[in-house]
């Protein structure tokens, strides 16, 4: 599949109903942004480019209070180019996690620069982890009225085991980095008071 993958998040939306670009870029935030992004600045040029193919027809509308919108519905030729998507093969680039990067040349900085690294992806892994039990639970109830429900519930509890083991690492992580700070092999790395190694 050679298409950008933003075709394939907006014709995956316009299949639940028409929407205009701003309804789209909505429903991505409260929805796959958990999990995958759309810069806003892409979502209209696909948008254009896949009225110019056929894949979706587009229309003027008067939105609520007159405003003028354009209001985009998936076609026949655009949900074909949706299932024949869904049904390649995952192409699943290799991870970039900065935070990793940055611990495999720790040793050039004092461990407590890593340790606060690791204590602030902790902190935002507790958070988004209540967050996504939130979800969770709102989408369990919704599940007998909704079928598309039971798929929805499949990527938030991929979020919550991967997000309760990376909680499981910090702790291992900064157990580690404590460790390391009472060694005398790091002394030689001072910190400053803004946190990073070796001062201005």
């Amino acid at each position: 599949m050679s298409e950008s993958r933003t075709v394939y998040v907006l014709l995956g939306f316009l299949t639940w109903r028409p929407m205009s670009g701003y309804e789209l870029k909505r429903s991505i935030a409260r929805s796959v942004g958990n999990f995958w992004s759309e810069g806003d600045g892409q979502i209209y040029p696909v948008l254009k480019r896949m009225a110019g193919k056929g894949w979706i027809a587009s229309r003027a509308d008067d939105g609520v209070g007159g405003r003028r919108r354009r209001i985009h519905e998936i076609t026949e030729a655009g949900r074909a180019v949706l299932q024949a998507w869904l049904s390649a093969p995952v192409d699943e680039p290799p991870p970039r996690i900065e935070l990793l990067l940055k611990l495999f040349f720790g040793d050039e900085v004092a461990p407590e620069v890593s340790l606060t690294h690791v204590e602030a992806a902790r902190t935002t892994a507790i958070y988004r982890l209540n967050h996504l039990q939130s979800i969770a639970e709102d989408l369990r109830e919704r599940r007998e009225e909704d079928p598309r429900a039971a798929f929805w519930i499949l990527t938030v509890d991929y979020g919550l085991v991967v997000t309760e083991a990376r909680l499981r690492w910090c702790e291992r992580a900064m157990d580690e980095l404590r460790r390391l700070r009472g060694t005398e092999q790091y002394s030689r790395h001072p910190v400053s008071s803004q946190g990073t190694a070796g001062g201005t």
